[in-house]
């Protein structure tokens, strides 16, 4: 495997129709902890800068978003718990489910994922310059994207059969986590967005 711009940029492109062969290459490099770990936090960094440079583009309100996620220093610490969180989950849920998968392999699915989506972050802002409507579809696209490349890697690095049980189950957690985070998020002192009176 190559690290390349013009390579990763194909890998990523084929992480859609072939997201089991892209997470065997990924998986067979064998990178350890401390390289993934690093990654991880790496894409953190990437993706907090991204989102200051979204909230430049097109402010919101710091009353919505509250005191604490307002502060980019606050985002990326939020974004990070985010990532160890999934990372974590992957690999003790599918451990606790009779997988096989290592950490190793969680934190390279994390990652790889955080990469394809700061891609697409990338031409939704650009896109929502130019054709909102598209940067819309992107958007959605890419809540199937992120359900669909989860569900295949972690078929992939537990050794599951039914990539139909594995997405169920994430969708039961994913449901579960909104709650915990929305309750989190609360704590924090983002208020709920109100409709404007009709």
């Amino acid at each position: 495997m190559q690290f390349t711009p013009g390579y990763l940029f194909g890998m990523a492109l084929q992480t859609v129709p072939e997201p089991r062969k892209v997470a065997r290459d990924l998986f067979d490099l064998g990178l350890n902890r401390e390289t993934l770990w690093t990654a991880l936090l790496l894409m953190v960094v990437l993706a907090t800068g991204l989102s200051v440079i979204a909230d430049i583009l097109f402010p919101i309100d710091a009353q919505l978003m509250g005191p604490l996620l307002s502060n980019p220093a606050t985002l990326g610490l939020v974004e990070g718990v985010v990532m160890f969180g999934l990372a974590m989950a992957i690999h003790v849920i599918g451990r606790l489910m009779g997988g096989q998968g290592t950490l190793e392999n969680a934190i390279m699915t994390v990652v790889w994922m955080e990469f394809v989506f700061l891609g697409l972050q990338v031409v939704t802002v650009i896109l929502t310059l130019i054709a909102p409507a598209m940067a819309a579809l992107l958007m959605f696209a890419s809540v199937f994207f992120f359900f669909w490349v989860l569900t295949h890697f972690t078929v992939e690095n537990h050794g599951f059969q039914s990539a139909g049980l594995v997405f169920t189950s994430i969708l039961i957690f994913m449901v579960l986590a909104v709650f915990a985070l929305s309750f989190i998020l609360v704590l924090l002192g983002v208020e709920p967005i109100e409709l404007p009176a009709q």
